[in-house]
C-alpha cells in the first residue's frame, strides 16, 4: 500500500541536538530556483546506477510535444556530502530526495530518518515496501522536498514508475506562482486587449501586458494576439468562435482542420505558397477532455510546421463550449523559436489559456 504523508520541516523535535534547535530560531532565507528545475538528492552510487537511470527516464522524460524533445524537468544531483560543503545549494526551491530504507549505512538515508524522526523512519521502513513523503521548507522558504524511499531497489523503482504523475503534479503546482510571475513580468495585464477579447468572446483573459493586436475581424470573430519576446521567440493566441450546433465540433478532425484554416488566413513566410498545418502524420497529436471553468473543453497538442519552410514549433490548442452564448471558442496557442527552449513558453501560453473566466449574466 502506498501513502503519502505530508510533514513541516519547520518544526522541530526536542529530541534535537542545539544545533539543530538553534537554527530553526535563525531567519530562513527565500528558495532559489528556476521553473521546472528540480535538484535530486541522493548518494552517488544511487544516482549512478539502476536508480538513476530509472529517474532520468521519468523526470528527464520529453516534454508533451516539441518538435525537438525537451525534457519535463531539468535536473541536477547532489549527495548529502555536496550540499554540507556548499550550503546555497540548500537554499533552491525544490528536491526530490531518493533513499533505500534497507542502507543504514547511506548518508541521504540517515537524512532521511533525522528529518521524519526516528518513530515515523522506523514505521515506514518495517511497514511499507515503498513510500513518499512531502516536506517544506527545511532550509529555505517557499521549499518543496519529496522524499521517495524504499526497501530495497526493485521497492524504490516501484514508487518512482507507479508515483511520477503524482509527484510531477505536486511539482508542477509549487512552480505556478513562479509560472505566473514570469508572464506577467513587465505589466500585470493589457487592459485593452482583456476588454476587447471579454467584448467578442464573453470571456476574461488576463492578456499580459507585453502582448499587441495582430489581427482584429470582428465579422469573422477572429482575433491573433502575439508577444514577440527580445529572444527571437513569438508567442502567439488566435481564437475564432461559431454557432454551437452538436457535439461533432469538439471532435479532433475538426478542431484541426478549424486551425489549419485559420492560420493559412493569416500566418505567411518570404516562401510564396507556404502555409501553416498541424502536423499530425509525422508526429503524434494528443487529445484531452475536461472543464475550463465550468465549461466543456477539448485540447489539442502537438506541432505546427510551415508546408515550404523549415519552420516548426509546438502548439496547444482548445475548443471551449460556452454555454451562456451557445458558441465554441477556438483558441490556437503556439510558439516560433529557433533555437530556444520552448518548454517554459508553451506553458506560458497554457496558463493564459487555463485561467480564463466566463462571463456570466448577473
Amino acid at each position: 500500500m502506498y501513502k503519502i504523508i505530508i510533514i513541516s520541516l519547520s518544526f522541530f523535535s526536542l529530541a534535537s541536538c542545539n544545533d539543530e534547535v538553534a537554527n530553526q530560531f535563525s531567519p530562513k532565507p527565500s528558495a532559489l530556483g528556476r521553473l521546472n528545475e528540480i535538484e535530486i538528492i541522493s548518494d552517488d552510487e544511487v544516482w549512478d546506477g539502476s536508480t538513476g537511470d530509472s529517474i532520468r527516464y521519468y523526470f528527464g522524460s520529453s516534454y508533451p510535444i516539441m518538435p525537438t524533445p525537451e525534457p519535463i524537468f531539468d535536473m541536477r544531483q547532489f549527495s548529502p556530502r555536496d550540499l554540507a560543503q556548499e550550503p546555497l545549494r540548500r537554499e533552491l526551491r525544490t528536491y526530490v530526495v531518493v533513499a533505500d530504507l534497507q542502507d543504514d549505512e547511506s548518508e541521504t538515508t540517515k537524512m532521511i530518518r533525522q528529518d521524519l524522526g526516528e518513530e515515523r523512519f522506523m514505521n515506514l521502513k518495517i511497514s511499507k515496501e515503498y513510500s513518499s513523503t512531502i516536506g517544506r521548507d527545511k532550509w529555505a522558504r517557499n521549499q518543496l522536498l519529496i522524499y521517495i524511499m524504499g526497501n530495497g531497489k526493485s521497492n524504490i523503482h516501484r514508487a518512482i514508475r507507479e508515483k511520477f504523475p503524482t509527484i510531477a503534479k505536486k511539482i508542477n503546482e509549487h512552480d505556478e506562482a513562479q509560472l505566473t510571475a514570469s508572464i506577467y513580468s513587465v505589466r500585470k495585464t493589457n487592459l485593452g486587449l482583456k476588454r476587447k477579447v471579454k467584448e467578442m468572446y464573453g470571456i476574461d483573459m488576463a492578456v499580459p501586458g507585453d502582448y499587441r493586436m495582430a489581427v482584429e475581424d470582428e465579422g469573422r470573430k477572429q482575433l491573433w494576439l502575439r508577444r514577440d519576446d527580445k529572444k527571437g521567440a513569438i508567442l502567439n493566441i488566435m481564437m475564432q468562435a461559431e454557432k454551437y450546433e452538436d457535439q461533432s465540433q469538439f471532435d479532433t478532425d475538426k478542431i484541426k482542420n478549424t486551425l489549419n484554416t485559420l492560420s493559412k488566413q493569416y500566418v505567411k513566410t518570404n516562401t510564396f505558397g507556404s502555409t501553416m498545418i498541424i502536423n499530425d502524420e509525422d508526429l503524434p497529436v494528443y487529445d484531452y477532455g475536461y472543464e475550463i471553468d465550468g465549461q466543456y473543453t477539448r485540447e489539442l497538442r502537438g506541432v505546427w510546421e510551415m508546408t515550404d519552410d523549415f519552420m516548426a514549433g509546438p502548439f496547444v490548442a482548445y475548443g471551449i463550449n460556452l454555454k451562456e452564448s451557445n458558441t465554441i471558442l477556438y483558441i490556437y496557442a503556439f510558439v516560433y523559436g529557433p533555437g530556444i527552449s520552448k518548454r517554459n513558453l508553451i506553458q506560458q501560453l497554457d496558463h493564459i489559456v487555463k485561467n480564463v473566466k466566463v462571463t456570466r449574466p448577473s
